[in-house]
């Protein structure tokens, strides 16, 4: 079943249409949106102008065992709020909530808990693994917190948490 395209349809399409593996049906491995583009003029026949600068003989090799097909673009993620909210803003949110977050922490999970038996490490994977559950605990608390419905469902990583978290240094609170 060959798959016929117009240039008409190419045209409309041409930025989300990528090489796919014809027997397996996943993205071809050696693509990328150039290859991609190359591919799409090599077959509307347009080797003129713009497309002379796209990489058309490898394109060409990769059309052979693979096909052009049109992708779903990902939507991107946007806060509870209604607005996206800038990385700065979060990373100053994400601060200004640490006290209510390690409060939670504290009297939700490690309560009976030693103090020697609790950490920023232990914390921050708890908070990872909670933010991840949409109907998780901390979720639900932070849902009755208006100021901190960003944070609810936040899906960063241990890094991010933890330069986020990170107390002012010995320096800084001197000056």
């Amino acid at each position: 079943m060959k798959q016929k395209f117009n240039k008409k349809t190419i045209a409309i399409e041409d930025t989300s249409l990528r090489l796919v593996n014809k027997k397996t049906g996943k993205l071809a491995s050696s693509t990328n949106w150039l290859v991609d583009l190359a591919a799409v003029a090599k077959k509307l026949g347009d080797s003129s102008g713009i497309a002379v600068l796209l990489p058309q003989e490898k394109a060409g090799k990769l059309l052979l065992h693979n096909e052009l097909k049109p992708f779903k673009r990902q939507k991107k993620k946007t806060a509870a709020l209604g607005h996206e909210t800038l990385h700065k803003e979060l990373r100053d949110l994400a601060r200004s909530a640490y006290p209510e977050l390690a409060l939670f922490y504290i009297e939700n999970v490690v309560h009976s808990k030693k103090s020697s038996q609790v950490n920023k490490k232990g914390f921050r994977a708890w908070l990872i693994h909670e933010l991840s559950r949409p109907m998780g605990e901390l979720n639900q608390h932070l849902q009755s917190i208006q100021e901190f419905h960003p944070l609810i469902e936040l899906n960063r990583s241990d890094d991010w948490w933890r330069k986020c978290l990170k107390t002012e240094s010995k320096s800084k609170a001197k000056s």
